[in-house]
């Protein structure tokens, strides 16, 4: 066989065994494929846009987004902290460590990474606004760009909500109420702010705090609430 046809077939080899495709390709189809909820096929073309480039900092923190909806939330964690490892406080990531933990039934880790995300610029601070909704002072944004810092940010009202829930789960009533508050003052999540105040309330054993609660829960729609009512709130006649 002459030479050149030798080097042919090795530069078709060569060629075939590589993939060009860009990472941000791969990232996009990954998008498209959620909006399927082909959630496996998303997570396999993260995997390459992150292969190609390990601090495509989008594709990490999606990846671990995807891998908490298969239940997968090591994983997630996995991917968050590889985000964090050159990109230190991302509060996206800190808050979503937070929730993978919460899933895991981890409360204190949750809690030590809902105060990280907290402490970070991106905590956005959270005002309730005319609609009865939240609302934020966004600083420093920057439209232009495709992985901006903003992309990461997060309510702060948000993280005291889910915070506050998980001091809830380890009895730390005073700190959950606390956190709570906060939520509940920028209008974010009224209706199970409330009910988790409630619930606070009757773990410190003040029945007329809880009821309260409770019933502010209630007017709001839960169904929860109402079945506290009933349990702690209303007396049952004596046959």
């Amino acid at each position: 066989m002459p030479k050149q046809i030798i080097l042919l077939f090795l530069l078709l080899f060569v060629f075939s065994s590589c993939d060009f495709t860009p990472a941000g390709e791969y990232y996009n189809k990954a998008l498209e494929l959620r909006k399927e909820k082909k959630i496996e096929e998303a997570i396999a073309n993260l995997d390459k846009a992150i292969a190609k480039e390990p601090k495509f900092r989008p594709a990490l923190l999606n990846r671990g987004v995807y891998k908490s909806i298969v239940e997968d939330y090591q994983g997630s964690i996995t991917d968050y902290k590889k985000l964090l490892a050159f990109d230190g406080d991302n509060t996206m990531a800190l808050y979503n460590i937070g929730n993978s933990y919460s899933a895991l039934k981890e409360h204190n880790k949750a809690i030590t990474y809902y105060t990280k995300a907290l402490k970070t610029e991106g905590a956005l601070k959270s005002f309730p606004s005319s609609n009865g909704g939240v609302i934020a002072f966004q600083m420093n944004f920057d439209l232009k760009s495709f992985d901006s810092d903003m992309n990461y940010n997060v309510y702060d009202s948000e993280i005291y909500f889910d915070r506050g829930v998980e001091f809830l789960e380890i009895e730390k009533f005073d700190k959950a109420i606390s956190d709570i508050n906060k939520s509940l003052k920028a209008n974010y999540a009224v209706k199970d702010s409330y009910f988790y105040l409630g619930k606070a309330y009757i773990g410190k054993k003040d029945s007329l705090l809880a009821c309260q609660n409770f019933i502010e829960s209630a007017r709001l729609g839960d169904q929860k609430a109402r079945e506290m009512l009933k349990q702690h709130c209303i007396k049952q006649e004596s046959k």
